[in-house]
């Protein structure tokens, strides 16, 4: 993640460093990225999306497995009260308990493994996008790239969304995912 952000910062210093490198007279040329819109409509992000959703799919089928599972060991704990000594009815509630903590934890580490997974295929498609804008700028000889975001007005003629998002349709066809993590 370190290294994503670093190389951010140093194609944007590069972007920087050919503005000012131009003599002081020489016009500013700058252009402006709708990223949000690149990040929804690249081919590499509709595939990443359509990946998460799969995976967030099958941890919904799994966690719904286990919950009939304990709900099931519970409903047998319940009815096997009256068989049972109070002492051997408070073992096997505290075994259930235990078994539902770990059941709640191992949730929370999957969740947070997808996440995590998804946030740094996300951090490599941001780093994909900035490569394709280097280029459409240094093709266009432009000082520097805007963030839409970060424009409160500017003309259309400046939007390079879309070269961009040829550009990374071109470059990239699918950004990996570790779901290991």
């Amino acid at each position: 993640m370190k290294r994503m952000k670093f190389m951010a910062v140093a194609i944007a210093a590069v972007l920087f460093a050919g503005a000012l490198a131009k003599p002081a007279s020489a016009e500013m040329v700058y252009g402006v990225l709708d990223m949000n819109k690149v990040l929804q409509t690249a081919d590499a992000a509709k595939g990443l999306f359509a990946e998460l959703e799969a995976k967030r799919k099958e941890f919904q089928t799994n966690i719904a497995k286990e919950e009939t599972a304990l709900r099931a060991t519970e409903q047998e704990i319940i009815k096997s009260k009256e068989k049972l000594s109070k002492e051997d009815f408070e073992k096997k509630r505290k075994e259930f308990e235990a078994k539902v903590t770990a059941a709640q934890k191992n949730v929370q580490d999957k969740k947070q493994s997808l996440d995590k997974a998804f946030a740094d295929a996300m951090g490599k498609l941001r780093m994909e996008i900035l490569k394709a804008a280097a280029d459409v700028a240094k093709a266009k000889s432009y000082n520097a790239v805007f963030n839409q975001e970060a424009m409160v007005l500017a003309d259309q003629k400046m939007d390079i969304t879309k070269e961009v998002i040829e550009g990374v349709n071109k470059n990239v066809k699918k950004i990996d995912v570790d779901w290991k993590k």
